[in-house]
């Protein structure tokens, strides 16, 4: 592939950059300054038809009926990122053939597994590789290991596991895609047991930049095995399978959801005291919810809910509780005794499609009184849009903690707990830029607020377009190795995008 041109991050965001200029497109709104998405050059139309005769029929053009649904990202924010081109591939082979006929007309372009990425990045004004045709899953007895290829969504994942009796480390949300999980390390209410999703990964297969199939484990290529266990979804090329170990499913399991709406400050202390000593078959989300101050002016408290599984019999998840109880009875419980999958199901967030923005940062250590106390100071003040605001809390740790910074590249080994500051808004908002940015202004001030506690580093797998210091958040010390990585098999930057290694 020598003799063909190839893209360069700098060729394309100058291309797009002009094309922008040249159309007079202006930025869109929600979309931060700092990560401008390319615009597609010019285009001659037989070069679309050589494309057609990689992509077959199922290549999506503008002008297909069913353009429209499948360009609509999971991020509402970015909805007027329309590709030229939408390429559902079907194996290996064809999208190492649709990455050349990308080097060669100088296309950008995005991977797209659920198309879920916070910032936008899977996404595109050239063409989408879209992996959801590619959505195979294969389990093993013998070895209890499963091959999931990288277009599977979560769904897909607990249905052929569920027929197998047999769990991952997994999240909530059943259209997110298997790659963008994992490749990102991957978080559930598995992980303090299990470690992250990437923790689990044997074997990999990746189509590099310069058409190579690869197959990636610890002894295949064991470097470029490394970086995608945390490295991020789109740096190195792209991934088509994922061979993971499983476990036997729980016989029993716990699962609740708990809400105070009242003497939530008190409850939220006793709370975080308990769950953070709890043990490994614990897995929890603590919820603070925004509250405007006209509402606080009525009585209306700061809303705490506590979602948990937990390997075990209720009896003992209510002991586990026990302290948090005796300082306020929760106004609306749920909690029950189900099947591994039917605890899922239980557990589920639908994550339809909505304008949304995230920012996290790991914690040491479970939220200080003081830090509480100044969270729900701040979430009395959310100036309100048409949806909600929070600052949600994943319970870490645990086995995820066990394994070395270094042995994996995802770095994040040494927190108990992942905040985020979540802010949503609504189509009316759309309409009404000043409520969004009042509420962005609010959601960047309490970002402030969990930095200012301790919060270090950001999960990757939240891309978060407002960070300056993204790679040290993202990767930590481990930056300087999948750098040298990402030299080696991308020599020319191929794999290119705001927040790319």
């Amino acid at each position: 592939m020598s003799d063909r041109a190839r893209v360069t991050r700098r060729g394309v965001l100058a291309g797009g950059a002009a094309a922008a200029t040249a159309l007079g497109i202006g930025p869109l709104l929600g979309q931060e300054a700092s990560s401008p998405i390319p615009a597609a050059p010019a285009i001659v139309p037989d070069r679309w038809d050589r494309l057609a005769r990689i992509a077959g029929d199922d290549l999506l053009r503008p002008s297909s009926p069913q353009f429209a649904a499948e360009a609509l990202p999971n991020n509402l924010r970015f909805e007027q990122v329309r590709p030229e081109a939408i390429v559902p591939c079907r194996s290996p082979r064809m999208i190492a053939e649709v990455l050349a006929w990308c080097q060669e007309h100088e296309m950008p372009f995005a991977l797209r597994g659920g198309g879920h990425s916070y910032a936008g990045f899977s996404t595109s004004r050239g063409v989408v590789l879209d992996m959801t045709p590619m959505d195979a899953i294969a389990y093993d007895a013998a070895s209890g290991r499963v091959r999931v290829a990288a277009g599977a969504l979560n769904a897909q994942v607990y249905e052929a596991l569920r027929g197998a009796g047999r769990m991952i480390t997994h999240g909530r949300c059943p259209t997110v895609g298997a790659a963008g999980f994992l490749l990102g390390g991957g978080i559930g209410f598995n992980m303090r047991r299990f470690g992250v999703g990437a923790d689990r990964l044997v074997a990999s297969e990746i189509v590099t930049a310069d058409g190579r199939v690869r197959a990636l484990s610890q002894t295949d290529e064991p470097d470029l095995f490394w970086a995608i266990r945390g490295g991020g979804g789109g740096n190195f090329g792209v991934s088509t399978s994922f061979t993971l170990e499983t476990q036997p499913v729980d016989t029993r399991l716990t699962v609740a959801r708990l809400v105070w709406r009242d003497k939530t400050l008190e409850a939220a202390k006793a709370l975080f005291a308990c769950t953070d000593a709890g043990p490994r078959v614990l897995g929890s989300r603590i919820a603070l919810g925004g509250v405007t101050p006209a509402l606080a002016a009525k009585g209306r408290q700061v809303p705490l809910t506590l979602l948990a599984q937990y390997a075990g019999p209720r009896e003992e998840f209510l002991a586990l509780l026990a302290p948090v109880l005796a300082v306020a009875a929760p106004d609306f419980t749920d909690m029950r005794e189900l099947a591994y999958w039917e605890g899922q199901h239980f557990l589920l967030e639908p994550g339809e499609p909505g304008w949304y923005r995230e920012r996290s940062a790991f914690l040491a250590n479970a939220p200080s009184e003081a830090f509480l106390e100044t969270a729900v100071e701040h979430l009395r003040q959310w100036p309100g849009t048409g949806a909600q605001a929070s600052l949600f809390f994943f319970q870490t740790g645990g086995q995820v903690n066990e394994t070395p910074p270094e042995a994996t590249a995802f770095v994040h080994r040494d927190s108990r707990w992942l905040g985020v500051v979540g802010a949503v808004w609504n189509a009316e908002d759309v309409a009404r830029p000043e409520v969004v940015r009042a509420a962005k202004a609010w959601q960047d001030a309490l970002y402030g607020v969990v930095n200012r506690f301790g919060g270090a580093g950001a999960f990757q797998n939240f891309p978060d377009a407002s960070l300056t210091d993204w790679r040290a958040r993202y990767y930590g010390a481990n930056l300087a190795r999948l750098e040298r990585i990402k030299a080696a098999v991308d020599p020319t930057n191929l794999f290119s995008f705001p927040q790319s290694i």
